[in-house]
């Protein structure tokens, strides 16, 4: 028998975030089977009449009562009734909602571990699970079909690596890089490993691949912050590769092969193959198929060229 939860991983809400955003890209029928359904036979729904505030508006309230600690014990009753506010209201009104409460609950352990947000998840899981499942199913042929078309120019473009066009460029770059790094230490400072967990995906994913990249002062940084939060660098880990997993099928949903492959392409850099990686067998087979389509373009030769 499983362990009954006590808390919602923040992994898990940071995956959910995604799979609602996806979901909001396969349409209508997709968002209410997956999404809007399973509230409904829950019994979130609630009477129009009833609402005082509507969902955009709640969501600014909660948003302020969550910087009052007078408050912080009714956010998650708050964000349960957001949810049955925006059921009534409209698809839209429900997707940002649950992304809303999804997002509070990585914020928050006392939000995490509340009857409403584990009550919350029961009721979304499975359905967004099963969603998710038939997205990466139909991922593989998607992305194949693609890349057959491809030409051999198409191909080398999504394997070129960035090219700097120029000082002012490279000066540009430099100091973006600067200003995303001093925003991870600044964070840092005040302990706020919610909003560093989110930058430091952002510059690894951005520039790990890059001659600006301070590989040495991003390990001494995990290493200061995995001290002030145990497991640190494997929820990061994580992180990282729920956000190229889901830039990747973005990619695929979106007919841009092209981002697709270089997300896939980032995944392996970052990750070197670790099979317990995040997402590994399903990038692991649309690696396969894009380098099986290269061999057969007979392009592997001038590929390894330009990398």
């Amino acid at each position: 028998m499983a362990e009954k939860r006590t808390s919602i991983p923040s992994d898990l809400a940071q995956e959910l975030v995604k799979i609602v955003r996806l979901l909001a890209m396969s349409g209508k029928k997709n968002f209410k089977k997956y999404l809007y359904d399973p509230f409904i036979y829950a019994g979130w729904e609630k009477e129009k009449s009833h609402s005082a505030l509507a969902a955009s508006k709640m969501i600014d309230k909660i948003q302020e009562d969550s910087n009052n600690p007078s408050y912080l014990h009714t956010l998650s009753h708050q964000c349960k009734r957001l949810i049955s506010q925006a059921i009534i209201e409209s698809l839209s009104a429900l997707g940002d909602s649950c992304i809303f409460f999804l997002e509070k609950i990585q914020e928050s352990g006392n939000i995490a571990s509340s009857p409403e947000a584990l009550e919350f998840i029961a009721v979304l899981e499975k359905p967004l699970k099963e969603f998710e499942k038939v997205t990466s199913d139909n991922n593989e042929k998607l992305f194949e079909d693609s890349i057959k078309n491809f030409s051999k120019e198409e191909l080398k473009s999504a394997f070129e690596p960035v090219k700097l066009d120029g000082t002012r460029q490279k000066v540009y770059l430099d100091t973006e890089v600067h200003t995303l790094y001093q925003q991870i230490l600044s964070a840092a400072k005040v302990n706020n490993l919610v909003r560093c967990k989110k930058l430091l995906s952002r510059y690894i994913i951005n520039y790990s691949d890059s001659e600006t990249y301070s590989e040495q002062e991003v390990d001494n940084l995990l290493d200061a912050l995995g001290k002030r939060e145990v497991g640190f660098r494997e929820t990061l880990k994580d992180s990282l590769a729920i956000e190229l997993y889901f830039s990747i099928t973005k990619g695929i949903l979106e007919g841009n092969a092209k981002k697709a492959i270089q997300g896939i392409r980032k995944y392996a850099h970052i990750f070197e193959g670790d099979p317990n990686t995040k997402y590994y067998y399903e990038i692991d087979s649309l690696e396969r198929k894009l380098y099986g389509i290269i061999q057969a373009k007979d392009l592997m030769k001038e590929l390894r060229k330009g990398v």
